[in-house]
């Protein structure tokens, strides 16, 4: 690493120890109250001590497993999110749900879980919106540190998070899907959030939907409108708005992944990386986003009754 990239390190882990320094932190372990020291955090209940690595904040159990994601799709995501439509078209229905739905957005603190290589959470910070990001993977975190500057990030584990009612809203896109015990992991954000917090999601829909692409995605499943909404209300939280999205290219989208499962077609099963589905193809992209774009509008007036993804924003129960 050269003089700059290290001092640049240097100044984005000061900032960010400073910024902890007035956090509550508690072990994702025992629940003890964590202590601040030099270059890592101390458990003053069970003595385990949490260290920074690469600069990032590292609340991990190091024996958890990480085959919940393929680290090395961080950097073909990086680039393919920047102009795909389904990419940039999510994006921008995520943030005028939040502009829409959430009082004091403004003067929130948003937590980003499972952010990846950062390309919602800099949407959303370039957006105004006062942004924090966490991953299990320090692939992702790298990139993200790239894309957002000194936007505190954090390596945690979904299952045992660090923090007890520090966030007024915590973003959770396309993650949950990954996880086993996804209850679990509700519970734990509904613990990290303040009484009245918000949870905004997004989840792929429909298990017929089931593909190739899940598979190499590492999906564990596929989420229906009505037990998304089972599972948030046993974790403690009321649902507010649930809308399906990719309404307007589902028929699309459905036929493609049905067609590919009967013939085995990797390519319109979403299987392979040269499925139409990861391609970024001129003119067609953008008549696609236009169809997005169209869908942002009609949900603020309506749930959508379909959709390849569903988006649910729901607030902590007290």
């Amino acid at each position: 690493m050269d003089a700059a990239c290290a001092h640049q390190d240097k100044r984005w882990q000061d900032r960010v120890s400073l910024k902890l320094i007035t956090m509550d932190l508690y072990c994702p372990k025992c629940q003890g109250a964590l202590s601040v020291l030099d270059d890592a955090y101390l458990c003053d209940k069970c003595a385990v001590k949490y260290p920074t690595v690469d600069g990032f904040p590292s609340f991990i159990d190091w024996h958890v497993s990480r085959d919940s994601f393929d680290a090395g799709a961080f950097k073909f995501l990086y680039k393919m999110e920047q102009t795909h439509f389904w990419h940039v078209g999510k994006k921008e229905i995520i943030l005028d749900v939040l502009k829409r739905s959430v009082p004091g957005l403004d003067n929130a603190r948003m937590l980003e879980i499972g952010c990846g290589n950062g390309s919602v959470l800099n949407y959303l910070r370039r957006n105004n919106i006062n942004m924090e990001g966490c991953d299990l993977f320090r692939e992702g975190l790298r990139l993200c540190r790239q894309r957002t500057g000194e936007v505190p990030l954090y390596q945690i584990d979904t299952l045992a998070l660090p923090f007890k009612e520090e966030y007024e809203v915590i973003g959770l896109f396309d993650v949950l899907e990954h996880i086993e015990d996804d209850g679990k992991a509700l519970s734990e954000i509904r613990k990290a959030l303040r009484p009245g917090g918000y949870l905004i999601l997004t989840v792929p829909a429909y298990q017929f939907l089931w593909s190739k692409k899940d598979e190499k995605a590492h999906h564990r499943r596929r989420y229906s409108k009505k037990d998304l909404i089972a599972k948030l209300e046993r974790s403690g939280f009321s649902v507010n708005k649930v809308t399906y999205f990719m309404c307007s290219l589902f028929p699309l989208l459905a036929s493609s992944r049905l067609i590919g499962k009967l013939f085995n077609n990797k390519e319109m099963d979403g299987g392979s990386i040269n499925s139409l589905e990861y391609k970024t193809i001129p003119v067609i992209n953008d008549i696609f986003l236009a169809f997005l774009r169209s869908e942002k509008y009609l949900i603020r007036y309506i749930d959508l009754p379909f959709g390849a993804s569903l988006l649910v924003l729901a607030g902590k129960r007290n």
